[in-house]
């Protein structure tokens, strides 16, 4: 029997262990178990140093959920670079026929998809497996060492979790710093999370575990000298009663007991004591590093009889078994263990085991036991992992060339070699936007000969961390330095994009045009990263000349956006925001939304997260805000798990808009505040000026504060001396006529009439006559007219283009702005008596019915304002009960009711379907109804039919 956690057992079901004590920690963690059988999904983060008694303690409550599902990984310090390693471990836990349903969560497709993707999949994995049996466990131990592509999910999936049982317990090390910051991040973000913190046992405790294991009852003195000596750890206690005599324990006259310190000693003691096939099954394990069956164990060890080699090993508490499942699964019981016999083997040895088990594990594995079995420099072995790695870079998985190369570094027996290949491993790395790996490795670069690759892979690393002055350095120089060398093609595609996307990042929109186009010209790294260049390149001339001089650059792409093939996603969500920044809706959807299907298909866009915050701001200024809150919520959660803060401002000023119009002040604010927090971080870079500037533009905007606005829309004016025509003139390309509209409004708000109407000049030189702005530029035109005291005129403007709209068929396009025209246009005609009281009023009902639908607070009770001082009050409605569901219960009936089913909504929303039926239970709750048909009626019902 051993005690690897307090005492641990001969199986991971926790019978025949030997625990005692934890009772505080046991009783928090019952506490959340009995939350999860609730339906609340809930975290638990076990802490304490190596071999404190954390496993034994999670595996003991672990073993009593005989109504859970129970998924464990455990991290590994040979395995943090090898892409989905935990992930893995989790799935192969999963009955094949179902995890069969869930395609990214395969090993060969884990390392080319996006984190969410993957974690979308896990979710609507975890939501099958809750479907027959219940609850689940995941148990990740040693979460320190797990690869970071598995944490990204993993912390993805936690954020999703809404009303799922699902338990998830992360074991780490107080002294990991790997993990600290990663899982304080990930507990302070969700509402169920707890951390409990295992030390050693006290000296009650103590004793009983030496009466149990020496089956005698130790004296008071005794005990407290094996308290003092060991500190209660469980794992030295046991140590100490393994290998000092009883009759020496009792010796009260010896000063110390001859005892090493060291586990790995007290391990090498007890093989000392078993037969030499238990050993060389024990050995096995070590080297396979993994639950795998016994016959397969037995196999890489050479042992003849491997189940009766097993028995000795068990009973020394060094393997557990795992009878009940199929094929009998085996392994070390805890990772210390799992070292110590790893490191006391003879290293030829240790060769002969890895060689064996490379021919027995996935060919994945099979890379990683042929490097561990490698003992000196290998330099055809790391040829061919190179070799290995240009073809996954080649297919653009990038994360896995990485891999590769890095071990290829590790076996090269010339010091250039090994340093070209570990800068192409971190070049490899950055290629995927998420460089954990890259970073770490920022010192050993640092230290490789001068070269290209290394001011390139430099370059990108001070780029990604907001460094942007050594980072253009860096660039530069490598860029310049490789365009003439034919051999260094690939190197300059590498430095030329991510010097484009730094132009970008300062408005210089001329020189990434120039950059790109060079860089294009060169030829491919990978068709995905050629597209990403493109895109910058048309990104480039947005800034530069504006996003319709911009289009015939992504002129390649198909008319249709289901068309497009999944390495151009990056200029397809390009495209998609040219068009919104023109104002073309319906396109811009059409695109947008494409990109976010395939990505949420694991297609792998490398504008993943922005391009869904994008879609959100078009479905806002569409009027499908329930839909907008759900996508930025996504593109949130998303923004969450990156590995920088490039481009998180745009999820932020999605949920701003919706936030703001629907009257939510503090909600709107912590938006605000986050985009000013990335914005100072980054030193203002322009784009994330402008997100910050519009947001602030919105909230100031929805509370008719005009003098607000205009103070927001400050960071955005070229104020440059020696214009002198007395124009006001923004600074940034993107979202200009965004820009410009407000500009309008806040200065005819604040009587500012000449700026006024020449930046009214602006906007209609700008706007090409299409799309939602022709409305907005109807009501600017109007208001201007009015505040210029040109009542009539106004009143000509606001006729033309309610009648226009219902013309053209887009009456309802944009219904916010559609409404605030409406409303502008039943004010004046109420203060010109221009029209019948019966005319102002239908056309008062038909802005605020707008309103009421979306829910727009602010703009609502300013037009219920306005009606009440004429003497009228808005149309007595029957309070919908669609108006008691919450924002997650109205994400999800809107898609219900659009025909998705459970499991379709769950993968669109990245829920769970369990999420996806207790919300459609509530909302069925809510508004008294029992059917997919009758939802959609309700929905129906609650949307006004506006005035024609």
């Amino acid at each position: 029997m051993s005690v690897a956690g307090s005492a641990a057992g001969a199986s991971a079901d926790g019978r025949g262990e030997v625990f005692v004590g934890r009772l505080d920690e046991s009783g928090r963690l019952a506490a959340c178990v009995e939350q999860v059988r609730g339906g609340e999904a809930w975290l638990a983060v076990v802490e304490g140093e190596a071999g404190i008694g954390k496993t034994a303690l999670v595996r003991r409550t672990v073993a009593a959920l005989e109504d859970f599902t129970v998924l464990w990984a455990t991290g590994d310090p040979s395995e943090t670079d090898l892409p989905g390693g935990v992930l893995g471990q989790l799935i192969r836990r999963v009955d094949p026929e179902v995890a069969a349903r869930f395609p990214l969560l395969a090993q060969e497709s884990v390392v080319g998809a996006s984190p969410y993707a993957i974690g979308g999949q896990m979710l609507l994995l975890l939501g099958a497996l809750q479907e027959p049996r219940g609850p689940v466990a995941l148990v990740v131990d040693d979460v320190h060492w797990a690869d970071p592509l598995s944490l990204q999910v993993l912390g993805f999936v936690l954020r999703r979790l809404w009303a799922d049982r699902v338990l998830t317990v992360l074991l780490t090390r107080p002294d990991a710093e790997r993990a600290v910051d990663t899982l304080d991040r990930l507990a302070r973000s969700l509402d169920r999370a707890v951390r409990i913190e295992v030390g050693g046992l006290d000296e009650d405790d103590a004793g009983q575990l030496a009466r149990r294991l020496l089956d005698v009852r130790p004296a008071p003195s005794l005990v407290r000298r094996l308290h003092g000596y060991t500190k209660g750890h469980p794992l030295y206690l046991r140590t100490v009663l393994a290998e000092v005599p009883v009759d020496t324990l009792r010796d009260e006259a010896a000063e110390r007991w001859p005892v090493p310190r060291t586990l790995r000693v007290g391990v090498s003691t007890l093989l000392d004591h078993l037969p030499a096939d238990s050993v060389a099954l024990l050995e096995a394990m070590a080297v396979l590093d993994t639950r795998l069956p016994l016959t397969i164990v037995g196999q890489v060890a050479g042992v003849d009889d491997p189940a009766r080699a097993l028995r000795p090993a068990l009973t020394a508490g060094l393997a557990q078994w795992w009878p009940s499942e199929s094929q009998s699964p085996v392994a070390m019981v805890h990772a210390l263990h799992r070292d110590a016999v790893h490191d006391g083997m003879d290293p030829e040895r240790r060769r002969t085991l890895h060689v064996a088990a490379a021919g027995v594990v996935g060919t994945a594995a099979a890379w990683a036991h042929r490097v561990a079995a490698a003992t000196s420099a290998d330099p055809e072995l790391a040829a061919e992992l190179e070799r290995s790695a240009q073809a996954e870079a080649v297919l653009g998985r990038n994360s896995l060339a990485a891999t590769r190369l890095l071990w290829a570094s590790s076996l090269s027996g010339e010091r250039a070699d090994r340093e070209r290949r570990l800068v192409a491993a971190c070049a490899q790395s950055l290629l995927t936007l998420q460089p954990v790996t890259a970073v770490k490795l920022r010192a050993q670069v640092e230290d490789c000969a001068p070269s290209t690759l290394r001011s390139c892979v430099l370059g990108v690393m001070d780029l990604l961390d907001g460094r942007f002055a050594a980072a253009e350095a860096r660039l530069t120089e490598a860029w310049q330095d490789a365009l003439p060398d034919p051999e260094a093609g690939w190197v300059a595609v590498l430095a030329g994009t991510f010097l484009a996307v730094l132009m970008i990042r300062h408005s210089r929109g001329a020189e990434a045009v120039r950059i790109a186009g060079r860089t294009l010209a060169l030829g491919d790294l990978d068709p995905a990263t050629s597209d990403l260049t493109r895109a910058m390149l048309a990104t480039g001339r947005l800034w530069d000349q504006g996003p319709r001089a911009a289009l015939p650059d992504l002129a390649h792409l198909p008319a249709e956006a289901s068309q497009a093939a999944d390495h151009q996603l990056a200029t397809l969500a390009t495209r998609g925001v040219l068009h919104l920044f023109l104002g073309r809706l319906p396109a811009a959807h059409a695109d947008l939304a494409t990109v976010a299907h395939r990505d949420q298909q694991g297609a792998g866009s490398k504008l993943s997260h922005q391009s869904l915050s994008l879609l959100a701001i078009v479905e806002y200024l569409s009027g499908d805000w329930n839909a907008s809150e759900s996508a930025s919520d996504r593109a949130q959660a998303i923004a969450a798990i990156q590995d920088h803060v490039l481009g998180d401002a745009a999820a932020w000023f999605a949920a701003v808009c919706v936030e703001a119009g629907r009257g939510r002040w503090d909600a709107a604010q912590r938006h605000v505040d986050a985009m000013l927090r990335i914005t100072a971080a980054l030193g203002s870079p322009p784009t994330e000026t402008v997100y910050a500037a519009l947001g602030q533009a919105m909230v100031a905007q929805a509370r008719a504060d005009h003098v607000a606005m205009l103070r927001s829309l400050e960071p955005l004016l070229d104020r440059a001396e020696g214009s002198g025509d007395g124009r006001i003139r923004l600074r940034f390309k993107p979202f200009w006529l965004w820009q410009q509209s407000l500009l309008v409004e806040a200065l005819t708000g604040t009587g500012q009439l000449a700026a006024a109407a020449l930046a009214l000049d602006d906007f209609r030189d700008g706007y090409d006559g299409t799309g939602y702005l022709r409305v907005v530029l109807a009501r600017l035109r109007g208001r201007l007219a009015e505040a210029q005291g040109r009542p009539h005129d106004a009143l000509v403007i606001y006729t033309q283009a309610v009648a226009g709209s219902a013309e053209e068929g887009d009456d309802d396009a944009a219904p916010l702005f559609r409404a605030m025209l409406e409303h502008s246009y039943a004010k004046l005609l109420v203060a010109t008596n221009s029209a019948s009281r019966r005319e102002a009023a239908r056309w008062f009902k038909s802005a605020h019915d707008r309103f009421a639908a979306l829910r727009a607070a602010p703009f609502l009770a300013r037009c219920d304002a306005d009606l009440a001082a004429i003497g009228l009050t808005a149309p007595v409605q029957a309070p919908s009960r669609v108006l008691a569901l919450t924002e997650r219960e109205l994400s999800v009936a809107h898609l219900i009711a659009g025909g998705r089913t459970n499991q379709e909504a769950a993968a669109e929303l990245y829920v769970t379907p369990k999420t996806v039926e207790y919300h459609l239970s509530n909302i069925y709750a809510k508004l008294g109804i029992s059917s997919r048909r009758r939802l959609a009626e309700a929905l129906r019902a609650q949307q006004p039919q506006p005035e024609r």
